[in-house]
């Protein structure tokens, strides 16, 4: 009985460790609000998977996958998620690495099979927009597309390795659990 019940333990945290890879989200829903339950799941369970700078002045927390690309050798589009607990509202930030120096971010993908494409932009704007854009490369990651980004008018792969694919999918989920889409 106890093997059992150690077995159902560990298949439990396994699964909290290691989000979904197939999990669609509804792009036309957009939320910031979280709730008691969310925040406590996310700093029980997730948290110890994220590097935490606490901004004083704006008490705001920001939490970064520690699992990250950190190059700057290669164009590389990481992501933070922001709590403002004083508003029970948490927000997802774009941080591009120092290879990407314009502010108006172009992305395009296609699908393995070539079949499929489409793209995105982004120019500094709300925390709405940033959403949406994140949310498309969300969805295409998890069709497994292949990115491109435009940088001074070329286009040069982006998303092209597992540790930046895998650190933007799973902060976007963990994002997505906290804000209760998932």
């Amino acid at each position: 009985m106890k093997i059992r019940t150690v077995l159902g333990v560990l298949v439990l945290v396994l699964a909290a460790c290691n989000p979904d890879k197939q999990t669609q989200v509804d792009q036309s829903e957009v939320t910031f609000k979280t709730t008691d339950s969310s925040k406590l799941y996310f700093k029980n369970v997730r948290q110890t998977y994220y590097d935490k700078e606490e901004m004083e002045a704006a008490k705001l927390e920001v939490f970064r996958i520690k699992k990250r690309e950190k190059s700057d050798d290669h164009p590389v589009i990481n992501l933070s998620i922001v709590n403002n607990w004083r508003y029970d509202e948490a927000y997802i930030l774009l941080e591009p690495n120092g290879y990407i120096q314009q502010d108006t971010l172009k992305l395009r993908w296609k699908s393995e099979e070539g079949l499929h494409s489409g793209s995105a932009e982004y120019s500094k704007g709300n925390k709405t927009e940033i959403v949406k854009f994140a949310d498309a490369i969300y969805q295409q990651i998890q069709n497994k597309s292949q990115f491109e980004i435009e940088i001074d008018g070329t286009w040069q792969p982006i998303f092209d390795n597992t540790l930046a694919k895998e650190a933007f999918r799973i902060t976007m989920f963990d994002y997505y659990k906290l804000v209760q889409r998932l």
